[in-house]
Parts: C-alpha cells; structure tokens; sequence
C-alpha cells in the first residue's frame, strides 16, 4: 500500500481511535488526511495539531454508518485535499484500511454503492459483533 502522496480518509467508530493512524499516515507523507470522529470536537482538534504545509488536515464530525454521513465526508475530502486514495474505518477492535484505487475518480452513485459496501465490510471487521437474540423454537399447541 502506498502511503506517499496519497489521500486518506479516516472515520472513527466507538470506542475506536484515529490519532494514532492519523499520525503514521501524515509521517509517512500522505498527500492529505480528513479525519471524521462522531465525538464533537475531537477530529478537529487533532486536525489543529497534525496539519502541516504539503500534508493538510482537515477534522469534520460525522457517522460513516450513515450512507449521507460518507457521501458528506468523500464530497469534504475530494473539495480540500483531492481524490481519495484510501478509506480507514478505526473501531474498538482495530482498524481496516480499503484502498479506492479500483473505484471510478468521480463520485456519482455507482461509486459511492461501491464505497459505502466496502465501508460496511470494513465495519464489520472493527466492531465486535453483537450477540443475537436466541430465537424462541417453541411453538403454541
């Protein structure tokens, strides 16, 4: 995966955290990092401490289990820093990164089905998973 020169977008979940990702992908010489959190105040405020000439960072509330939530954020990303490159998902379980390099360059509603299944796989992989409820088997006579 090549970090250098791209664009990433790093979307926190709950209990997740995307300091530390923020930190190694401006480093590494990513082009621009727009992080969302669903915390108020926390993307932008480590946006504050990560931006620095030739790898801006841009901090933004947001929620990427809503699909409006990610069409917002990949329109912000795509307005300040350009097309994205790679799309994080941070949660309580680690993180996932999903590379866009295969999905078409503009946004229209075929890429952004596209991102929105890749996001929700990535969910699904940082989230634990919640326990069902038992069905009940039994039936009346």
């Amino acid at each position: 995966m090549r970090v250098s020169g791209s664009v990433v977008v790093i979307a926190v979940l709950d209990g997740g955290s995307g300091a530390e990702l923020a930190r190694r992908f401006t480093a590494a010489g990513a082009a621009g990092v727009l992080i969302a959190d669903q915390r108020a105040g926390v993307a932008e405020d480590l946006a504050t401490e990560l931006d620095r000439p030739g790898c801006p960072v841009v901090g933004v509330g947001g929620d990427i289990r809503r699909p409006s939530d990610v069409a917002a954020l990949v329109d912000t990303a795509e307005k300040h820093l350009g097309p994205i490159d790679l799309f994080c998902v941070a949660g309580p379980d680690g993180e996932r990164i999903v590379s866009l390099a295969e999905l078409p360059a503009r946004l229209d509603l075929e890429r952004l089905a596209e991102l929105l299944a890749l996001v929700g796989e990535a969910i699904g992989e940082v989230v634990p998973r919640q326990r069902r409820p038992i069905e009940n088997t039994a039936t009346a006579a």
